[in-house]
């Protein structure tokens, strides 16, 4: 009888060690295509954006950003300099490429202008652009317009470059937007 019990405490052991990696998944490769930039002399907005884009990455678990030859000759022959890539050349970087995820990000307009008041000096933010993305898994294609027109005081935005951090705070929303969908 002590044989049989300790057979079946062993047996359940063992199926308890093995749960969690039943559940275990393998995470899911993200090729981050180089940002669309239609705004001349703003190459600041290239760093911001990658900046956020991988911090997103890298805080999300059960993603990872893949980079190599073989997935940078396939996005150099899928897109166009100076064009959002399409949801056709988003699958073909997919399957060529054997990633999972593909996000590419354009932005058109980011700028800020001042509106004089006899209260007090405001700005106004114009950010727009374009998110795109392709999720192998799912078979899913997403495409948002990124648009911003905050307006907040002048005084406020003295000391740091209010327009890049409203332009990081887009690239973090849409990443969460896009990879919330895994």
């Amino acid at each position: 009888m002590k044989k049989i019990l300790r057979y079946l405490v062993m047996t359940v052991m063992a199926v308890c060690f093995a749960i969690p990696g039943i559940n275990a998944a393998e995470a899911a490769t993200v090729a981050l295509l180089p940002l669309v930039n239609n705004v001349q002399g703003d190459d600041l907005a290239n760093q911001v954006f990658y900046k956020q884009a991988m911090a997103v990455l890298n805080s999300k678990r059960g993603f990872v950003m893949v980079e190599n030859d073989k997935l940078t000759a396939v996005i150099e022959k899928e897109t166009a300099n100076g064009a959002l890539p399409g949801e056709r050349a988003l699958q073909a970087i997919a399957k060529d490429g054997d990633v999972d995820i593909v996000i590419a990000m354009q932005l058109d307009k980011l700028e800020d202008d001042v509106i004089m008041s006899s209260e007090e000096n405001k700005l106004q933010l114009d950010l727009q652009g374009y998110a795109v993305a392709y999720n192998r898994l799912t078979g899913e294609f997403y495409k948002h317009r990124i648009y911003n027109d905050k307006i907040v005081p002048e005084a406020v935005t003295a000391r740091w470059d209010w327009v890049h951090e409203e332009w990081g705070r887009s690239v973090r929303l849409e990443m969460d937007r896009i990879l919330s969908g895994k």
